[in-house]
């Protein structure tokens, strides 16, 4: 009786165990920021990580423009261009972009795609 449970026991932080690492078995990942109008006509923000490649870039009327990837974590993310720095906090999805001594606050809803 007590090795059944015991197994039980095992059996139940094996799985746990394994659920909260499968972070380290994602192979793609995409975080798609769709933005509501706004003054600088940004439309979209994508992010895309592979194991090999992290690539990120806006779509500003209908054109993509490329960003580069500063930094990257569970709460934030700083991407850069020639004109722009932007600073998404994932937490609450709210996404500054600062353009010489202007700070613009954008409306965006995110999406994420893990495979």
């Amino acid at each position: 009786m007590k090795i059944k449970s015991l197994f039980k026991v095992i059996l139940t932080l094996l799985i746990l165990s394994l659920l909260n690492n499968c972070e380290k078995f994602k192979r793609f990942g995409q975080e798609k920021y769709s933005c509501s109008p706004n003054k600088l006509s940004i439309q979209q923000i994508d992010i895309i990580k592979t194991n090999s490649i992290n690539k990120a870039y806006m779509v500003i009327a209908n054109k993509e423009v490329p960003l580069e990837i500063n930094a990257i974590n569970k709460n934030e993310v700083l991407l850069t261009n020639n004109s722009y720095t932007i600073k998404i906090n994932k937490n609450n999805n709210e996404i500054s972009i600062s353009d010489e001594n202007k700070i613009h606050f954008l409306k965006c809803e995110s999406e994420t795609f893990n495979m």
